[in-house]
């Protein structure tokens, strides 16, 4: 998640067309222009200096530059025309060149509208050569496209990004023959050696910088976009007639640095992948599932198969299977019915991969590449974990729909947006891993406390998780679901309440009732990346949003757990306190939601809980517990969704 810091630095970076333009206008001389030109770049060079973490230098950062740097561009030609605003071709190929490339990977109405004013810009700014280089930019994009989907199938053939490509293309060409008449533009050999001196030299330095901070490697996408950067930014300072240019010098050099920290990796083209598998009642299915497995074109993998307590003949079935297949990596375990999240957790000492990718029973690997295109997405990008797409197929194994997961930004506005939605998930669960992630942050967030994997509650931290260009998965659909019962969708809202707590706990939104509809609209017409939802850092009342919450999934309030978080919101008193030591031996978490359930239902669950229920019920917001419990009431009141609304005070026993 960028800082406060790095994202004033981003639009001090991305206002540079419109600060060189001013400086153009209202200075006097080229002296005196030139010293302005240092000056603001020295700046920009001292900003960079005072960045806490160089790896807040992400890609992320770098798409928020060029979306400001495109609106800047626009902003300078709509405010001064041309030929004022003729500097804005400095900045215009690599706007462009970025814009189509985070296009491809996030593919959302703000980065097509921002494609949009890139070749409107292109249009109007009628510079010799301009045009030649911005068909140029589309062309290598879309081959480039083409060959890692169809040729080495790195990542997946999307019609709609093949469709949004081949539109750049036309409107390039309609660019270029629109151009075709300008002045024949020679390029003097000189200007040209001057240009690619100081060119070399950031693109040195930045590596430098970068390789004793980091580990770099040279990969075939970071050199493309280190090579690509380097020619797009040199043709833009012949273009402009600028042998050089300090203010675009820093921003090339700022660029370089943090293509190499994003766009580079820990995890080799040779790495394990660790693919869990847990099973429930999967013999119908679990055969279908490592055939998917067997098939893959990437071979070092291990797969960990956890049998959740079933009750049906899956361990027969996988006897079989293993006996047939015996020199399949495959590890058997076996525990009682604890549910899949714990299931998973089971398997969490048997992993030995650097890569861990959970497969469950009755879904299947989309195609034989799958493997291949996880590990690619790790291989290249500087994150800890890469969502994918996945295709939904009824019990039969036919298509019913694409879910392609929302683009992901770890900012803020994702998190204001899960709070508009309720608290549900907006992205997919299906994701690549790397294993030190896994099985820390994920372990906590996801598989114990059953909240989405890519927020990290106790750091407050959002990680950072890449869209990944490829279907992972064929996800069955069945219509006796566990998740579409009445059991199932208290274990969802509990994960939902829980999640949603926390981000009101930490930020309230005006008119929470009309920003959600109107988010909720935008996103069924694929525009919410055009809404920023408003909210304040300021702690939400629970009073009418947690019974909307509960209303969603529920018809009734029935189950005491559900209840007792309801009367919770109703009764809340942040200032009542309220004496807690009970003995329970149990304690439950998020993942443990349906053996509570169960064991509520039927009559045997410890009895310190109903006293607990009770307690919640009354709405009081201070704990005061013994000492040595502090933890144990932490975890109880996480279990119940409202930890961050309870102050817990230490008393003595």
């Amino acid at each position: 998640m960028l800082s406060n810091y790095t994202k004033a630095f981003a639009y001090y970076i991305g206002l540079g067309p419109l600060f060189l333009t001013l400086i153009g206008l209202f200075l006097p001389s080229y002296q005196v222009v030139f010293l302005a030109e240092c000056t603001v770049a020295l700046i920009a060079a001292l900003l960079f200096i005072n960045i806490n973490l160089l790896t807040q230098l992400n890609q992320w950062f770098i798409e928020k530059v060029i979306s400001i740097s495109t609106i800047s561009c626009f902003l300078t030609l709509l405010l001064f025309g041309m030929p004022f605003a003729s500097r804005i071709v400095l900045f215009s190929f690599i706007n462009l060149f970025f814009n189509l490339f985070f296009t491809i990977i996030r593919p959302n109405t703000k980065n097509i509208i921002l494609l949009l004013i890139n070749f409107f810009i292109g249009y109007v700014n009628l510079q010799p050569f301009s045009s030649s280089i911005f068909l140029g930019i589309t062309l290598l994009i879309l081959i480039s496209y083409l060959f890692e989907s169809l040729v080495t199938h790195n990542i997946s053939f999307y019609q709609d990004r093949f469709v949004i490509l081949i539109c750049s293309l036309l409107i390039s060409i309609v660019i270029y023959i629109s151009q075709l008449n300008t002045d024949h533009y020679f390029i003097v050999p000189t200007a040209l050696f001057l240009t690619a001196l100081p060119i070399l030299g950031v693109l040195v330095l930045s590596y430098g910088l970068v390789r004793s901070e980091l580990k770099v490697k040279l990969t075939p996408v970071l050199i493309y976009l280190l090579l690509f950067t380097c020619i797009f930014g040199q043709a833009g300072l012949i273009i402009a007639q600028e042998v050089i240019n300090p203010w675009f010098i820093i921003e090339l050099f700022i660029l370089l640095t943090a293509i190499l920290i994003s766009f580079s990796s820990n995890i080799s083209k040779n790495n394990k992948i660790s693919i869990i598998i847990p099973s429930y009642n999967g013999a119908d299915t679990i055969v279908q599932t490592l055939d998917s497995v067997i098939s893959q074109t990437y071979k070092n993998w291990e797969i960990i198969l956890v049998d959740d307590g079933s009750n049906d003949n899956t361990k027969e079935v996988v006897g079989k299977y293993l006996k047939e297949n015996p020199n399949i990596p495959v590890k058997y375990l076996k525990e009682e019915n604890k549910d899949q999240l714990n299931a998973i957790k089971y398997a969490l000492p048997h992993i030995n991969g650097e890569v861990v990718h959970i497969l469950h029973s009755d879904d299947l690997l989309a195609s034989k590449y799958v493997l291949k295109q996880g590990l690619f997405s790790l291989l290249n990008q500087r994150v800890v974990g890469t969502f994918i797409n996945l295709e939904e197929v009824n019990e039969q194994g036919k298509h019913i729909r694409l879910v392609k997961t929302a683009s992901f930004y770890p900012t803020k506005q994702t998190l204001a947006k899960a709070a508009v939605t309720f608290g549900r998930n907006p992205y997919v669960d299906v994701v690549f891993w790397t294993k030190d992630i896994f099985e820390n942050s994920v372990y906590k967030n996801y598989l114990t406390n059953n909240m989405p994997a890519w927020f990290d509650n106790e750091n407050k931290e959002i990680l950072s998780i890449s869209n990944g260009i490829f279907t992972s998965l064929k996800y069955r659909i069945f219509e006796g679901n566990y998740l579409n019962s009445q059991d199932g969708a208290v274990n969802v809202l509990s994960g939902e309440l829980r999640f949603f707590h926390h981000l009101v706990h930490e930020m309230r939104i005006p008119q929470f009732k009309w920003q959600s509809f109107v988010y909720r609209v935008l996103r069924k017409l694929n525009c919410d990346s055009l809404y920023p939802v408003i909210y304040i850092k300021k702690k939400s009342s629970l009073s009418d949003l947690t019974p909307k919450i509960i209303s969603l999934r529920l018809d009734s309030l029935e189950n005491r757990y559900i209840h007792a978080i309801y009367d919770f919101s109703q009764n809340y008193a942040p200032n009542d306190n309220v004496v807690v030591d009970l003995e329970i031996a149990n304690i439950y978490h998020g993942a443990d939601i349906r053996i509570f359930n169960r064991k509520l239902s039927n009559g045997t669950l410890e009895k310190g809980y109903y006293q607990i229920m009770k307690i919640i019920s009354s709405g009081k917001g201070i704990w005061q517990v013994p000492k040595q419990d502090i933890r144990k009431y932490e975890e109880i009141l996480e279990f119940f969704t409202i930890k961050d609304y309870v102050e817990i005070e230490e008393i003595n026993k």
